[in-house]
Order: C-alpha cells, then sequence, then structure tokens
C-alpha cells in the first residue's frame, strides 16, 4: 500500500513537471508579450494626463455654548437629544457637498464653460491659459439640456465664431450669444494669445457641480474631531484649488446667511413690541397729563417722599418683575404657535437661562432647514430634526409657563406688600393714589421701552458682524507628486497583463486541444496497445527518406522502431517472410511515408517487398519513379504471377516495389480478391519482409479486406493532426480484428524529448549544423 502510494506521489508530481515544461516551451511567447505589455505601459504613461491631488482643511467652531446659559444646560440638552452635538461636525459633511454650494461654486468660478485644446494624440484643458472666460446666462429646459460643444475661432480683436455641425453663429466678447439651448457670453482674458481655433464646450452647471461632487471627498482626521479636510483629484492643480477655496467660501457665506436669518428674526420681534409700547406708552402719558389737569396737581413727591420711601424699593422690584413677565408672555405665545420653522427670538431678557435653550432650538431649526436643501421632508434625517424640534419646542413651553407661574406668584407677593404700604399712606388723598399708579405703569413701560431699545442695537451689531462658521485651517495646496498614473504600478500591471494573456491564451489553446501530441497521451488512453516509435518531422533539408548510412534522428527513429517492433511481430513459418500491414485513420496522418522509410530501414540489410495497397490514392510516386501498372492491374487481370509487376525501388538494391497501379472503380473488391492472397503465399519465400501501404481505415473499408494477411497492424497516427477520438477507433480495431497483432507508431513528432523527457531523445550521431530560420527563436 506504501509503494502504490509513493508511485503515485511520483505520477502526481511528473505531471504538474510536465504541465509547467508545456508552457515553459513557450517562453519566447511570454518574452515577447511581457515586453509588449511594457511597450504599452511605456506608451501609455508617456500619453496620458499626471492627475494630482488638491487638499485643504477647515475647523468647523462649535454652536455649542456661544450664546451662555445656566451652569449645566448642555449637558441637559444633551441628555434630552442624545448624539446632537457630537453629529454636528459629521452633519456638515453633508453641507458642504450639497448641490446648492457646489451650483454656486460652478457660477462664480465660469466652469460651465471650457476650452479644449485637442492634440494629435490627447487633448488639454485650457484653464488658467484659457484666452477667454464664459458664463450660462439662462438656459431654456434647463432640465434637458447636457451640454453642446462648438469649434470657436478668433474674428479680429473682439470677435469670434462659433461652429457645430448644424450651424455657424458670430459673437462678440461681452456680449450674449443666442443658442438653442439658451445664451451665453464669453468675456476675453488679456495678455493671452488667441490665433488658433479651440475646442468650446458648454455645460449644464447642475451637470458640472454633479461631477464636482463626485471628485470631492470630505472626511474628518479623527473621530469626535471638529476638523474637515477637502480633497479633490484633477488634472488641473490650480483649477482643483480655486474649486476647493471657493467650495470654503461659499460654505462661510452659507453660514453667515443662516446666522442673519435668525438675528432678522430678532429684529423683527423687537421692532413689533417696541411700536407697541410706544402706543401704551403714549396713552399712559395723556391719562397722566389729564389726570393733573383734572385734579391740578403739579408736584407730590415732596408730599409723598417721606411716605413712600418704604414702598420704593417693593416698586423697582415689581417692575423688574413685570418686565420679565411682559417678555415671557410675547415669547409664550409665538412658541404655542403652529409653525415649526419659526425661530425665536433671543436676548431678550428670559429668566432662568432660556436664552441658551432657545438659542439651540434655532441651531436646530436652522440645521434642518439646511438640510431639507437637499434632502424630502421624508427623509429619516428631516424626520429625526423634526422630532428633535418639537421635543425641544415643547421643553421651551415647559419652562416658559413654569417662569411665568414664577413670576405671577412674584409679582402677588410685590404687589401685596405695596398695597400694605399704601395702607400706611391712606391718610393721602385718593388722587395721590392715582396719580403713583400711572406714574408706576409710566415707568415700567419706559424701562421695557429703553430695554428694547438696547436688544435691537445689540441684534444690529449682531447683523454687522459676519464671523465666519468655520475657520480656514489649510487654504487649498497641490501635492509635489502627481498621484495617477503610478508607473510602478502601471509597469508591473503591463507586465502581469503581457504573462497572463499567453497563459490564458495557451491554457484555452491546450483545454480545447483534441489532437494526440505523445506517446504518453496513447498509452494513457490504450494501456493494452503497445507503441512501438515515434518518428519525429523530418525537416526541410533533410527531406522524409532515410538514406544509405543514414545516422540522423529521423533515420534512428525507424531503427528504434524497427527493434521494438520485433517484441510484437509473431514468426512466422520457417522460409516465410512476415507481412507488415501500414494503415491509418485519415488521409494525410503519412502512413505512406512510414511504409516506405520502414522498408528502406529494413532493406539495408535484408530482402524487402514494398505493395502499394492504396489503389484509392497510391503515393508512391512521391518518392520513387514506378511505371503505371501494378497491383489494381494485376487483381482485374487473369495473371497468375505477380513477377511481371514487381520492380526495383531505386532506393535501394534489397527493396522492390509492387506499384498501386492504375485508379480504379472497385478497389474494394479487387482487394478482395483471393489472387492477393495467392501472390502473398508465393512470394513470401523470396523475401524477408513484406511490407503492405493500405488505405486510411476510417474513410474506406479496403484495408478490411487485408487483414486477413498480416502478420502486424503498424498502425499511424500523426501528431497534432490525429484527433483523441481516433484512439477508440484503434482500441475497437485491436479487440476485434488485430488482437495481439497490432501496434501503434506516432508520425511526425515535432518535440520528442516530452515524450522521453529532457534528458534523452534521439541524435546519439552528429548531423551537422542546420540554417535556422529568422524567426525561429519564436517557435517553442
Amino acid at each position: 500500500m506504501e509503494l502504490t502510494d509513493k508511485i503515485s506521489e511520483q505520477k502526481d508530481s511528473g505531471e504538474i513537471k510536465r504541465q509547467i515544461q508545456r508552457y515553459l516551451r513557450w517562453w519566447p511567447l511570454f518574452m515577447a508579450s511581457a515586453l509588449l505589455g511594457l511597450s504599452v505601459a511605456w506608451i501609455y504613461l508617456r500619453y496620458a494626463t499626471p492627475q494630482y491631488m488638491s487638499k485643504a482643511s477647515l475647523y468647523v467652531k462649535s454652536s455649542a455654548g456661544k450664546q451662555g446659559g445656566m451652569v449645566g444646560l448642555e449637558d441637559f440638552q444633551n441628555m434630552a437629544l442624545p448624539g446632537l452635538m457630537s453629529n454636528e461636525v459629521d452633519n456638515e459633511i453633508s453641507v458642504v457637498k450639497s448641490k446648492p454650494l457646489l451650483y454656486n461654486v460652478v457660477k462664480s468660478l465660469g466652469l460651465e464653460i471650457k476650452a479644449i485644446n485637442e492634440g494629435n494624440v490627447k487633448e488639454a484643458e485650457l484653464y488658467e491659459t484659457s484666452p477667454f472666460r464664459g458664463k450660462i446666462l439662462n438656459l431654456k429646459s434647463p432640465r434637458n439640456f447636457g451640454s453642446h460643444t462648438y469649434t470657436i475661432t478668433p474674428v479680429g480683436t473682439q470677435g469670434f465664431k462659433l461652429k457645430d455641425a448644424k450651424k455657424e453663429i458670430s459673437g462678440t466678447y461681452g456680449l450674449p450669444v443666442m443658442t438653442e439651448f439658451g445664451s451665453f457670453t464669453l468675456t476675453r482674458t488679456p495678455d493671452i494669445q488667441f490665433n488658433a481655433p479651440l475646442t468650446l464646450i458648454v455645460t449644464n452647471p447642475k451637470v458640472v457641480a454633479d461631477r464636482i461632487e463626485a471628485s470631492i471627498s470630505v472626511v474628518i482626521p479623527q473621530k469626535k474631531s471638529s476638523i474637515m479636510e477637502l480633497s479633490r483629484v484633477g488634472t488641473n492643480p490650480l483649477r482643483s484649488e480655486d474649486i476647493l477655496n471657493e467650495l470654503m467660501k461659499q460654505y462661510n457665506a452659507d453660514a453667515i446667511k443662516d446666522k442673519n436669518a435668525e438675528a432678522m428674526t430678532t429684529a423683527a420681534f423687537i421692532d413689533d413690541r417696541l411700536d407697541l409700547i410706544t402706543r401704551e406708552l403714549g396713552g399712559i402719558e395723556s391719562q397722566k397729563e389729564n389726570f393733573k389737569q383734572a385734579n391740578k396737581i403739579a408736584d407730590l413727591e415732596a408730599q409723598a417722599q417721606l411716605s413712600l420711601q418704604n414702598a420704593s424699593e417693593n416698586t423697582k422690584k415689581l417692575m423688574e418683575v413685570g418686565t420679565q413677565l411682559e417678555m415671557v408672555d410675547s415669547v409664550l405665545r409665538i412658541a404655542n404657535s403652529s409653525a415649526n420653522d419659526q425661530l425665536l427670538p433671543t436676548n431678550v431678557g428670559m429668566p432662568s437661562g432660556l436664552d441658551g435653550v432657545i438659542n439651540e432650538y434655532n441651531q436646530l431649526v436652522l440645521t434642518r432647514n439646511r438640510t431639507l436643501r437637499q434632502a424630502t421632508p421624508s427623509n429619516p434625517a428631516v424626520q429625526q430634526f423634526n422630532k428633535d424640534i418639537a421635543s425641544m419646542r415643547n421643553l421651551i413651553r415647559d419652562n416658559l409657563r413654569k417662569s411665568r407661574t414664577s413670576l405671577q406668584i412674584s409679582m402677588g407677593q410685590v404687589q401685596e406688600q405695596i398695597s400694605k404700604s399704601g395702607a400706611d399712606i391712606s391718610k393721602f388723598p385718593q388722587q395721590e393714589r392715582v396719580f403713583r399708579g400711572i406714574e408706576r405703569q409710566q415707568n415700567l413701560k419706559e424701562a421695557l421701552f429703553l430695554y428694547l431699545l438696547q436688544k435691537r442695537e445689540e441684534t444690529s451689531i449682531a447683523l454687522s458682524v459676519n464671523t465666519p462658521k468655520a475657520k480656514i485651517v489649510n487654504p487649498a495646496y497641490t501635492l509635489g507628486e502627481p498621484v495617477a498614473p503610478q508607473r510602478n504600478k502601471i509597469y508591473l500591471t503591463g507586465i502581469l497583463i503581457g504573462l497572463i494573456l499567453p497563459g490564458l491564451f495557451l491554457y484555452t489553446r491546450f483545454a480545447l486541444d483534441t489532437y494526440v501530441h505523445s506517446r504518453r497521451q496513447i498509452r494513457q488512453a490504450l494501456p493494452e496497445v503497445p507503441v512501438v516509435g515515434e518518428i519525429p518531422n523530418a525537416g526541410e533539408v533533410d527531406g522524409d527518406l532515410v538514406k544509405t548510412n543514414d545516422f540522423s534522428s529521423f533515420a534512428e527513429s525507424f531503427r528504434i522502431m524497427l527493434t521494438n517492433m520485433k517484441f510484437v511481430l509473431k514468426k512466422p513459418a520457417e522460409g516465410m517472410a512476415p507481412v507488415i500491414l501500414v494503415s491509418s485513420s485519415v488521409k494525410g496522418e503519412g502512413k505512406t511515408t512510414v511504409s516506405v522509410n520502414t522498408a528502406l530501414t529494413l532493406a539495408q540489410n535484408r530482402k524487402v517487398l514494398l505493395i502499394g495497397a492504396d489503389i484509392r490514392n497510391p503515393q508512391f510516386k512521391r518518392f520513387m519513379q514506378l511505371p503505371n501498372d501494378g497491383l489494381s492491374d494485376f487483381l482485374a487481370s487473369t495473371d497468375a504471377a505477380a513477377n511481371s509487376y514487381i520492380v526495383p525501388s531505386g532506393l535501394s538494391q534489397n527493396l522492390d516495389v509492387i506499384p498501386s497501379g492504375s485508379i480504379a472503380p472497385n478497389p474494394t473488391e479487387l482487394l478482395a480478391n483471393p489472387k492477393f492472397g495467392t501472390i502473398l503465399e508465393d512470394l513470401k519465400p523470396h523475401y524477408d519482409y513484406i511490407v503492405i501501404d493500405s488505405a486510411p481505415m476510417l474513410m474506406v473499408s479496403d484495408t478490411f479486406n487485408l487483414l486477413g494477411y498480416m502478420d502486424l497492424l503498424l498502425y499511424v497516427m500523426r501528431a497534432e493532426h490525429t484527433d483523441k477520438d481516433m484512439l477508440e477507433f484503434a482500441d475497437q480495431m485491436m479487440k476485434e480484428n488485430a488482437k495481439g497483432k497490432f501496434a501503434i507508431v506516432l508520425n511526425d513528432v515535432k518535440n520528442l524529448h516530452l515524450s522521453y523527457g529532457n534528458k534523452y531523445g534521439y541524435g546519439y550521431y552528429t548531423e551537422g549544423p542546420k540554417k535556422k530560420k529568422w524567426y525561429a527563436f519564436l517557435k517553442p
């Protein structure tokens, strides 16, 4: 069992080695393909446009805690809305790459119109060296327009001519150009020459914005970092840097616009309150004036100074509480409205730190509104924002109600204390008390009026100060080395493709190969059939005949075949020549060549007769000069003896030949004539060997009539010509008609070392140098 396993392992390793050698035979093809791959890679690198990476970085300022608030408020908000603050920078990534911002970048830089300089091999986009700049004014159908290409030719110094496949348009720099898709303008760039035609491409700005969005990458280098890194890969470094710088500029401008929207809402609220307070204050002053006139009161301060000293402190407190209560009521009315997108006023003196909560609510509304610019209301992120806004609004309402209740209680307590003080001064006339009430209302409204004036000034200052939301840490810059194409990878890819393609070609060729190539394939398919020899390709110089004293590999292969054939050929009766029948499956396998050379090799020291039994397609005249009469004429005649049809071969004095004769219309019937067997019996005593060249057995049935006369059927197969399916036919022939009298010879083998191994083969004698073709190194 162990011996069997060892033999099996040796066979497996030998098979792997043969498969490797099978591919190594084609090493010139692999080398040529690899060199071709390197050449293609070099040509690609020669004409490929280098791509450079441009980078920039932004520091996004957090919106938390900008306005201040009560201690611990930020922690309370993080508990109420988990993840809101930690995801703030992540949300800004979508804002930076939003389509409206990129659209503004395209319009600001004029990227919708570009000039192309077409060369012989590749084209180059002109950016900083473009002789003109362009801008689309309007598009008739923005959704259906993609791009349009013109050839632009200069006309004078202020004009140009546009030409496409349909028509030609003349234009002037600075004036609108009317086209079928819309209108645009071109502006001449000074100090840049424009003498030759260029290609002008007009593209929909939205399409350009989509392309830029796909080319820009925005990442956060570290987790929970406030730094965003922007990068873009492009063929023009200056263009990429301008895009990144303009994108950061537009991002800050959009953030300032959102911030101003909040301040403008607060300013509008303050203006409304100022108008109301002004009217109320005017009414109180008129009431005070009328009261003084009706009661003829000039100055009560001196009279009530002593009595009101105790009540002044409570009055001041009542004014503060009243102011806060008025603000709480006003903001609560706005918070109770149904509009979820309405911003609430800030910095109006809310008690208990409510200004900080309102600031966070306004930031959440603004973030939700920015997200809606590039998402639908059904977007999960928008729905989450709506939930967070509703939650925050309810929180603000609850705090406002609680504050109002607390202020009302405080005001009641102050009023109670004032009433108590009023009882102490009950000695003053009723008019004094009414007058003081009017005066208190006047002071309250004046304090509120001044407070709102102050807040309006603060809001105006906030509108005038445009502090950017993000700080530009690194303006756009370009790396020194191009990121693509990478030369080493391109060369390596070229070599790998150059090696893989011939490997795939050979693998496909081997997989689809159905021909017999070597003795080993025959032995694997027909283990019971002996293979007595392999005949190499004779070559174009030496010819395909074995000569006298011939020590070539071609002649040596026939000697080896005859030596092996002796172990298969059974000895006939004493004094009788053995009959060797040579045949094949189909035409073109070299059976006639094998027949003639087998006879020549035997005739070197023996008397041999060669019979041409292929009377359908005789081929002996390719090797020797023979008369027209032959076997077919003898079998069709009444002659009893065939001696008159035997002629010398002219190749060897020991070789006689019976030619095939005239081509007969009934070869099968002729070969079935008993006269053929009679002449064989008559001729056997006069020769040492009789070699019969017969017709292919798969094509015609002529040879089957001769199987009864032969002592050995030498079945010829041709390497790279005989199909493997013929092996089954040969096996059937052996088992049914030539059991024990059957041998195979493989003809026209081009690489004998594949059958015998690299260390063995023919060529024991010096054959002399052979002239090689110039392309011989390409052949395996």
